[in-house]
């Protein structure tokens, strides 16, 4: 006998009302907050405006690719630029030392063990705050440039910083530097074709010596002269910004929304293509409807919104014309740019070596070295980054330790018996699995690394915190700034998620 429920005590109404109407509450609460505020900024005579990232700041930011700049967008721009040096080269750096420190806390030699127990204990016991000022203390107990050591020099440390010979770009940097980024590609290549080779044949194949050979042959011939087959890519970009210059406004949007459309098709097409399996029997359950209902309404969200006035001006920023940002970099304008960098008609050697020289020495406050020659690190800049560093590769020390030791006893046991060295074993049959376990924990130390760069302002390194915070105390626009700091932090951490989550996805055991 069927009963007949009312719709209200149905579980799939009720489900589905309360992410309605949890997704309307979200909204009202987060449109009151933005509301008040705005309304709380008008009640102070300092209305809510975007206008400041279009003004001249007027302010002197201590190291960036711009010192004085031109508008309060290129001041944050700065700071964006100072945030992610420490950023990227941060987990490059924390990546190789917390494997070191990870290996060596399993170590059976007792020295080495003991004393990377002891760095691993006395790091993340400290309060990263505090090791960030041990930094910068150590860096100014070194003496102030005197006049004596004014000149060119090959090294130095000082209380202003360390200085060290650097290459200077010329015009032809650009083609290069993508033809570098190409030998990595060119160099994988050829590791997966030898590692292939030695599983297919059971040989020796050597793939880390044939591809480091052929990162070093790739970027010896790039040096005189390959690199300028790069070119033909500026000459692609030059075609493309012809295009979108010859596109209408109304073409823009009807590109991003064609985007929009497709992406979302293509979502829905997978979810509906994953529940046709064996195990689901094509049967659609309220979340996968839910889901699809949402991906659905996002899109035509997207399309209703970029035909509306605040549409219309996000086209106008992407080709170069928005009146409040003034921005010169739209697509065309990129494009442009690009074309102008990967030109094959440039000549020359693409880097000079220069060395740092003091420029201004003494007691004075104001000694310093050169900006245009070498390259210095200055005291804010090494204590944030050497913080960083050092605190983020301990925890990923522990990472690597537990990853490595979540490897069955057994796999150690059998490459053993076939003969394999322990660098061996370690770089072919222990890591490879480990990093499978090691992967999602990584992507979070990761995170942590790019959120605590802010902590730079501490000691006066100018990201974007410090930079946003002299704005803000300038202009007044405080909603504005925290909006703009949410926004990068967001992004920047959904981008290194994205890279992990692709990278375990591909990592992933294939289960029959």
């Amino acid at each position: 006998m069927k009963i007949n429920t009312a719709f209200w005590r149905d579980v799939r109404f009720l489900k589905w009302a309360g992410q309605i109407a949890f997704l309307f509450l979200l909204f009202n609460i987060v449109s009151n907050f933005i509301s008040q505020a705005i309304n709380n900024l008008n009640a102070t005579n300092l209305p809510f405006s975007w206008r400041f990232l279009g003004t001249t700041p007027g302010v002197l930011i201590s190291e960036g690719f711009v010192t004085y700049p031109e508008s309060g967008l290129q001041a944050l721009q700065v700071g964006m630029a100072n945030m992610l040096r420490i950023t990227l080269s941060g987990i490059f750096v924390a990546t190789i030392l917390g494997t070191v420190i990870g290996v060596a806390r399993l170590s059976k030699n007792w020295v080495v063990q003991r004393s990377s127990t002891g760095l691993v204990e006395t790091i993340r016991n400290i309060p990263l705050l505090v090791q960030i000022f041990f930094w910068q203390a150590v860096i100014l107990s070194f003496p102030r440039p005197e006049e004596y050591d004014r000149g060119e020099m090959i090294f130095d440390i000082s209380a202003k910083g360390i200085a060290f010979p650097w290459l200077d770009a010329q015009e032809t940097s650009w083609l290069f530097g993508v033809w570098f980024i190409l030998s990595f590609i060119a160099a994988r290549r050829i590791f997966k074709w030898r590692v292939s080779v030695m599983e297919s044949e059971g040989r020796e194949a050597y793939p880390g010596i044939a591809s480091f050979v052929t990162f070093i042959v790739w970027n010896i011939g790039g040096w005189f002269g390959g690199y300028k087959a790069v070119g033909v890519i500026g000459f692609a970009a030059s075609l493309l910004s012809d295009g979108f210059e010859l596109l209408p406004r109304i073409g823009i949007q009807s590109l991003i929304i064609f985007i929009g459309f497709y992406y979302s098709y293509k979502y829905i097409s997978k979810e509906i293509k994953r529940t046709r399996s064996a195990e689901n029997r094509g049967i659609l359950t309220d979340d996968d409807i839910f889901k699809i209902i949402m991906a659905g309404l996002l899109v035509l969200i997207l399309a209703i919104g970029l035909f509306l006035p605040f549409g219309i001006t996000i086209s106008d920023f992407l080709v170069g014309d928005e009146p409040f940002f003034k921005a010169d970099w739209g697509i065309p304008q990129f494009l442009d740019g690009v074309q102008n960098r990967l030109n094959w008609e440039l000549t020359g050697e693409p880097f000079t070596l220069s060395y740092p020289e003091i420029i201004q020495a003494g007691q004075s406050k104001f000694s310093r070295y050169s900006p245009d020659v070498g390259k210095v690190m200055s005291v804010g800049y090494f204590a944030t980054w050497m913080g960083v560093i050092l605190y983020t590769s301990v925890f990923i020390s522990e990472v690597v330790r537990s990853g490595i030791m979540a490897v069955a006893k057994g796999q150690s046991e059998a490459g053993l018996s076939l003969g394999l060295k322990r660098s061996s074993l370690l770089r072919l049959i222990v890591l490879p699995q480990a990093l499978r376990i090691m992967l999602p924990p990584m992507g979070n130390q990761y995170l942590n690394l790019a959120k605590n760069t802010s902590l730079g302002i501490a000691v006066a390194f100018p990201e974007i915190v410090a930079v946003g915070q002299t704005i803000y105390n300038q202009e007044g626009q405080t909603v504005a700034v925290f909006l703009i700091w949410m926004a990068f932090y967001s992004t920047v951490s959904l981008i290194l998620s994205s890279i992990i989550n692709y990278y375990n996805r591909k990592m992933k055991m294939v289960e029959r």
